[in-house]
């Protein structure tokens, strides 16, 4: 049998992600200030913009510049940063390495990669981790009213399929029942987790399932579909 339980592997790699970028990002924030402050200034001319393209097709250019150092001139420099706005013949400045005169980087360029970098880390690890503490903490509220919440009996309503979600071109199962309280006469509605094996050898509707509510907030509940098949519906597919 398989129930759907969160999948903390999955946002966990957005999490690793996300902080592995913000890391470079940071790293590259940091270099790129160690390297302007030791660095000297020198306005350069963009001499050439080549475009290309990557093995997906997609296209890149590539800026070079132009520029004297210390009465010497050199010529057609891989710039390390590229604008849409550059234009050949543009003045640019630029921050040079003493030690190596050739090096030259777009003054600030280095903010540019590293903030956009740690920008998209942050959102990655986000996404990792916001659904990840969701996921605990249900998981945390289904274990304590599996524990010590309120049993109700309910009645298998309808098992159906839940269109909003698709693993390798599968929908999973979701069951809805229903619970009437004799003495007030209110329905309570409720609907399970998701589960990827049919309950339906198991469960029909009619069927009698035990949900487990907190009792003071049955909004609070876990359905208990797990447990009606536990060892009578063994899934390897």
């Amino acid at each position: 049998m398989k129930i759907i339980r969160f999948p903390y592997s999955l946002f966990g790699i957005f999490g690793l992600v996300g902080l592995i970028m913000c890391m470079i990002g940071v790293c590259i924030l940091v270099s790129g200030k160690r390297f302007e402050a030791a660095a000297e200034t020198v306005t350069g001319t963009i001499t050439a913009i080549e475009d290309y393209r990557d093995a997906d097709g997609d296209r890149h250019y590539q800026a070079y510049v132009d520029y004297s150092y210390q009465g010497r001139l050199y010529t057609k420099v891989r710039l390390n940063y590229y604008s849409s706005g550059m234009y050949e013949g543009e003045e640019i400045e630029l921050k040079i390495d003493p030690q190596n005169p050739r090096n030259a980087k777009a003054k600030n360029s280095y903010l540019v990669a590293g903030l956009i970098l740690s920008g998209m880390g942050v959102v990655f690890l986000l996404v990792g981790v916001v659904p990840t503490i969701i996921g605990m903490k249900k998981s945390a509220r289904e274990k304590e009213l599996l524990r010590s919440g309120k049993i109700l009996y309910a009645t298998v309503e309808q098992i159906g399929i839940n269109p909003g979600y698709t693993v390798n071109g599968r929908h999973p199962y979701v069951v809805y029942c229903s619970y009437t309280d004799e003495f007030s006469g209110v329905i309570y509605r409720f609907k399970s987790n998701n589960i990827w094996t049919n309950p339906e050898p198991v469960l029909q509707e009619g069927s009698e399932i035990r949900v487990f509510v907190d009792g003071r907030d049955y909004s609070r509940y876990y359905v208990d579909v797990e447990g009606c098949m536990q060892n009578k519906v063994i899934d390897y597919t």
